[in-house]
């Protein structure tokens, strides 16, 4: 039985089969053949490619296109469907000229750019479909490429390069200092139209000043150094009559789409170049000293010096002496520094007050040195006490000295 029904179902097959081409032959389309008269070759495609450019209005589509007769030409469509749409928003055909989008001629890759306006509100998957018909008419399956398509999102403000402080000039004068803020934009840098500032004093929180609009610039002029790097410049000019005050800065990003970014704060603080004041400079201990013998210690000068800097006493950064020696010339002494920090027989931390404990040497001569005070500032500045306090240098204390120290005023 079962040889039996292996022959019958076989039968069957063959006849089916047979019948099947019958029909195809006389009743169905004619079977395309090629020029030698053989059956025609389907082109074939590969590689689909959809790429949307919102900042530049474009949209890019490309596909491999294959096909096996060498005298047969290869036209190739593509068809492109918005989000959540069956209806064809856009039908192009593709070329492989190399142009009108398409890179490199006769490479195969078919290809096309395409100037259009695609909504930024749109957010879904936009399709394309690519098919290709050869000269025979012979068609290729449909391939699909596909893009997502999302809102256009604001730009944000990644980082600020400032002055944290910024000196005001004398009158007359101007200086110049720069900003820059590096910005980013997910839908491309070119989607960025420029970073704006607006500025008020710190003490005023209600107007924001932007004269009437401060813009920095991301094209390689002016301030800016390199165009098109996200990195937007400009210089600012201040003069005698800005304010001394803190200048807070709020910066934030515009693109094409009209987002803008969030504000982002920054403070620069204008200051005037006060210079450190000497008030006060004397010494404390004998004005005449034994020259130390050598491998002994010198006896100590203990001076004391009132200084203040109206930029704040922590802009003074050093207090020393400056002396003159029996020769007559006159040395720096940075070491050792004067101190306000209640300690190094300083008397209180913090009252501009500094003591300076200095002393010689046993190669120094002996003669009358003079001291003086120097101060300096964190910003060059450097001040001299006017009067210079004269110390003696001598081989032995002479019969009937009184030494006469001072108190602190």
């Amino acid at each position: 039985m079962l040889k039996v029904k292996v022959k019958m179902n076989f039968r069957k097959t063959v006849f089916s089969i047979f019948t099947g081409v019958f029909l195809l032959t006389a009743c169905g389309p004619e079977v395309p053949v090629s020029p030698d008269k053989l059956p025609g070759e389907i082109p074939v495609l590969e590689d689909p490619l959809l790429t949307v450019h919102p900042e530049l209005d474009q949209i890019h589509l490309q596909v491999k296109g294959i096909d096996d007769q060498p005298t047969s030409q290869l036209s190739v469509y593509s068809r492109v469907f918005l989000p959540g749409s069956d209806s064809v928003w856009l039908f192009a055909e593709l070329y492989d000229r190399g142009e009108n989008g398409d890179q490199i001629p006769g490479d195969g890759f078919f290809g096309i750019t395409i100037d259009t306006t695609i909504s930024d509100t749109l957010t879904g998957k936009m399709e394309a479909q690519f098919f290709a018909v050869d000269s025979d008419e012979n068609a290729s399956d449909i391939v699909q490429a596909f893009w997502d398509l999302r809102k256009n999102t604001a730009p944000y403000i990644i980082n600020i390069w400032s002055p944290d402080t910024v000196m005001r000039p004398d009158p007359g004068l101007t200086d110049t200092f720069i900003v820059r803020v590096e910005a980013y934009d997910d839908d491309g840098l070119k989607d960025i139209i420029a970073v704006f500032f607006q500025v008020r004093s710190v003490d005023d929180t209600t107007v924001w000043n932007s004269n009437p609009l401060f813009v920095l610039n991301d094209a390689g002029i002016g301030a800016d150094r390199v165009s098109g790097d996200g990195i937007y410049s400009t210089s600012l000019t201040i003069n005698s009559e800005n304010r001394l005050a803190d200048n807070i800065f709020r910066y934030y990003a515009l693109d094409w789409a009209g987002n803008m970014s969030e504000y982002v704060l920054d403070t620069i603080t204008v200051y005037k170049n006060y210079i450190p004041e000497i008030h006060s400079f004397f010494i404390g201990s004998t004005s005449q000293i034994i020259k130390p013998s050598e491998g002994s210690p010198s006896d100590s000068l203990l001076f004391y010096v009132n200084a203040t800097d109206e930029n704040g006493q922590d802009e003074i950064t050093s207090v020393h002496l400056l002396r003159k020696n029996s020769a007559g010339y006159w040395d720096e002494l940075p070491f050792p520094r004067g101190y306000d920090d209640g300690l190094h027989e300083d008397f209180s931390a913090n009252d501009g007050w500094y003591t300076i404990r200095s002393g010689f040497r046993q190669e120094d001569n002996i003669g009358t040195y003079f001291y003086r005070a120097v101060v300096t500032d964190a910003y060059g500045n450097r001040v001299m006490s006017v009067d210079s306090i004269a110390v003696d240098l001598i081989e032995n204390i002479p019969t009937g000295y009184q030494p006469i120290l001072l108190d602190k005023k």
